[in-house]
């Protein structure tokens, strides 16, 4: 710049050459957008106050001061409560749900052993019956009275097996057919000639045991309306007691 103020004729030059510039700048400028200056003047704004952006964040996320350690922790409270009473809801619903089926498991196995101790009862009592049927048959007090069907039921047959030192009389089913609907099947002693009525029955693959009668002639067993009757009126076995 020296020179510039040492030769007149080159400062001249130099201020023709700024003004050119100058008027060039001017002739094309680019208008600014409209919103750049609000931008402009809210980001300065934002920049020289940032306290004011943390308080607000602060202010959101703290819990409410409002008295003091007991205010944070009523706060705080139902968010600690909350997981822990459902983990207790479905621990406490597991729980039952486990009692519950131990208590089946036991009601079940109770019910089997009880079912399982009426069978091992049930059974005993057979065997026990069954024992005493043998030394019954095989004593020598006691007398087989064989039974067979008239033309009336051909192929019947039945046992009688009476024991005078005892005073027992069993009757044992070997064949015989069902009876028809309403009818039941009654035995009878013949005593002096007479009739008697021993039993009205069912057929049964276990020995009956009847009332037991001395002197007795004959056994007979015929079909008669259900319950029985006092008078036989349709024979359909007979057996004889030899002397």
């Amino acid at each position: 710049m020296a020179n510039a103020t040492q030769y007149p004729e080159i400062h001249a030059e130099i201020e023709a050459i700024e003004a050119a510039l100058e008027t060039y700048a001017m002739l094309n400028a680019v208008a600014p957008p409209v919103e750049l200056k609000a931008t402009i003047l809210q980001k300065i704004d934002s920049t020289s106050n940032p306290s004011s952006r943390l308080l607000d964040k602060e202010k959101f996320n703290k819990p409410p001061k409002s008295g003091g350690g007991m205010g944070k922790l009523l706060f705080w409270l139902p968010l600690i409560l909350l997981p822990l009473l459902l983990l207790t809801g479905i621990w406490g619903y597991m729980q039952n749900q486990s009692r519950k089926k131990e208590q089946e498991t036991r009601l079940e196995h109770g019910k089997r052993l009880t079912d399982c101790d009426t069978e091992r009862k049930n059974l005993r009592g057979t065997i026990k019956f069954y024992r005493e049927a043998i030394r019954f048959v095989n004593d020598k007090n006691t007398r087989a009275i064989a039974m067979t069907g008239n033309e009336k039921l051909p192929g019947a047959s039945t046992t009688i097996h009476t024991n005078s030192a005892f005073r027992i009389t069993y009757f044992a089913i070997n064949d015989l057919p069902e009876p028809p609907e309403g009818k039941q099947y009654q035995l009878w002693a013949i005593i002096d000639g007479k009739p008697e009525s021993l039993e009205v029955f069912d057929i049964s693959l276990d020995p009956i045991e009847v009332g037991y009668r001395s002197e007795v002639e004959a056994y007979a067993i015929s079909l008669e309306e259900k319950g029985g009757v006092a008078v036989p009126t349709d024979v359909r076995v007979v057996g004889a007691v030899k002397s």
